[in-house]
């Protein structure tokens, strides 16, 4: 078999999106094209709390996640989860099967777009280390919510975690993001970065002051690129991922 690995349980509502994405977006139209894909969804500890030093680390079990994708024959790893990337130098080193990099798929197609005041809305623990911002190109500024904003953030995250019904965290997600693109310095920002596959769960369906960019799109489009060996047009505007309302 040669699919698509998915690292599951980061958590596991975001990686069932991430998995009904990636099927929305191949172009396929019956079930023989779909491309062919394999799930593991182990019990990880929380990355978020290990980067706060608060728990144990989740690295044994993702290594465990994708050796087992390796062993099935899968021709790329997705991991759906941005905080998990601050384990990829670790997971990448572990198999020999690509692991496209969310977080770089994410500079790329905010340079792409001309986005340099990007908000990031993200777990706690992807804002603190400033995870995103290597990916960003030379002279990009990133914002993060007001300290009360970014605790409103952790919670959506949390509800989602735990399968709470998504339309009233839909239209709560929407009034942060008003609410947080125009409380970010003087310059303001330009952009919304989705920057946790939780929230891309609850991406806002209402129209918006700024675009988004939803980082569970960016990784499909990643993924589709590495799978089908070399980045086609669709894919590329898949890995783009911008939408403006």
């Amino acid at each position: 078999m040669s699919g698509i690995g998915i690292v599951g349980g980061l958590g596991p509502f975001a990686s069932l999106y991430f998995y009904h994405r990636l099927l929305s977006l191949s172009g396929a139209r019956d079930d023989e094209l779909y491309p062919p894909a394999v799930l593991v969804a182990e019990q990880v500890p929380s990355r978020i709390d290990h980067q706060m030093g608060r728990g144990p680390s989740p690295l044994p079990a993702l290594i465990r996640s994708v050796r087992t994708l390796e062993q099935a024959g899968v021709s790329c790893i997705a991991l759906p989860s941005a905080t998990t990337h601050w384990y990829w130098p670790e997971l990448s080193a572990a198999v020999s099967v690509p692991i496209p990099h969310l977080l770089t798929a994410t500079g790329a197609a905010l340079r792409r777009a001309g986005r340099t005041r990007p908000l990031v809305l993200a777990t706690e623990a992807t804002a603190k280390h400033r995870s995103f911002e290597p990916h960003l190109t030379t002279g990009s500024v990133a914002r993060y919510p007001e300290p009360d904003q970014q605790l409103r953030v952790d919670d959506l995250i949390r509800a989602v975690k735990r399968g709470d019904s998504v339309a009233p965290l839909r239209r709560a997600l929407a009034a942060l993001i008003r609410r947080a693109s125009t409380t970010t310095g003087p310059l303001g920002t330009d952009s919304v970065v989705l920057g946790c596959t939780e929230l891309s769960v609850i991406a806002p369906d209402a129209p918006l002051p700024v675009p988004v960019v939803d980082v569970t799109d960016v990784l499909v489009g990643a993924v589709l690129a590495t799978h089908q060996g070399a980045p086609t047009s669709r894919s590329r505007q898949l890995s783009e991922a911008i939408h403006d309302d």
